[in-house]
């Protein structure tokens, strides 16, 4: 599903000191890759797991990281999980990647414990276009009111269009918007770390938003 920081975690460990986990939480990885952020955040005293669609990298983590817990899983469909079950949830790279963010943002609130905190590390459009903004906000509207038909929320359905998320780039007020106003989140901090990245075609953001107590 995602690609994952390969030796630095400058990023990762930006997010954690934002959202300052206490040693010991229990922390969710999702779209793990081949768990290289499970075994860091386990190593820095947190009890980490991780869930990821590539069954190739989930076991090149498991051979690379012996006992590692990251399994097959997807970020819109969470019912493994028992609401009030996490008191952190990451994405890094991996929300861009998911067919329903939508949704997916939805399940990590009702997965995360009251006061937990999301971190969410992805690619995003610096300088949208009003105009582009505002004729993906109109479509996802439009499509928003189209009936549901059986099989809509079964895994393998085509993407959700969504008002915040477009080209694979997110916007990030939008985002905000959803997050806060629609799921319930509140947003923490948004930061661009765009040249850290050193993405030519995308901005890099970090945001950390927290479930209320």
């Amino acid at each position: 599903m995602t690609v994952k920081q390969a030796s630095s975690f400058t990023l990762t460990d930006r997010g954690l000191e934002i959202a300052a986990y206490k040693e010991g939480s229990r922390i969710l990885d999702i779209g793990c890759g081949d768990g290289s952020t499970v075994d860091h955040l386990n190593k820095k005293g947190y009890k980490a797991e991780g869930i990821e669609m590539n069954l190739a990298k989930i076991a090149e983590g498991k051979e690379q990281f012996p006992g590692i817990d990251i399994k097959l899983g997807d970020g819109s469909f969470l019912d493994d999980y028992m609401s009030f079950t996490f008191d952190g949830i990451m994405m890094e790279d991996s929300l861009r990647e998911i067919g329903q963010p939508d949704e997916a943002l939805h399940e990590a609130y009702c997965v995360m414990k009251k006061g937990g905190r999301l971190i969410i590390r992805d690619r995003y459009e610096p300088n949208p276009d009003p105009q582009q903004v505002k004729a993906v906000a109109i479509e996802a509207a439009r499509r928003a009111r189209i009936p549901y038909s059986e099989g809509d929320c079964e895994e393998g359905t085509p993407d959700h269009f969504v008002n915040f998320r477009f080209d694979g780039k997110f916007f990030k007020e939008p985002l905000i918007r959803y997050m806060e106003d629609e799921v319930g989140f509140r947003v923490m901090t948004f930061e661009d770390h765009s040249e850290e990245a050193g993405q030519e075609d995308a901005g890099c953001f970090l945001l950390v938003a927290q479930k209320p107590l």
